[in-house]
């Protein structure tokens, strides 16, 4: 569900980094893995899993204190 609500806006910038989190990095997977599950496993179009990828970039670069 969490990449749905990604691909379709659906998320604020907190539920972005937790989703993330939770689903991803703490099972020690990357954001180039949130692309790859985008792009093979859905039908999302190119513009919504580029989208998605450059608010997760944003977010985690906000978290990171490099906004």
């Amino acid at each position: 569900m969490w990449l749905f609500d990604l691909a379709h806006g659906n998320l604020r910038d907190s539920q972005i980094l937790k989703g993330f989190l939770k689903y991803y990095a703490l099972d020690g997977y990357s954001m180039a893995n949130v692309v790859d599950d985008m792009r093979f496993h859905t039908h999302y179009s190119l513009e919504q899993i580029r989208q998605s990828k450059e608010s997760l970039e944003r977010v985690i670069r906000a978290a990171a204190g490099e906004e």
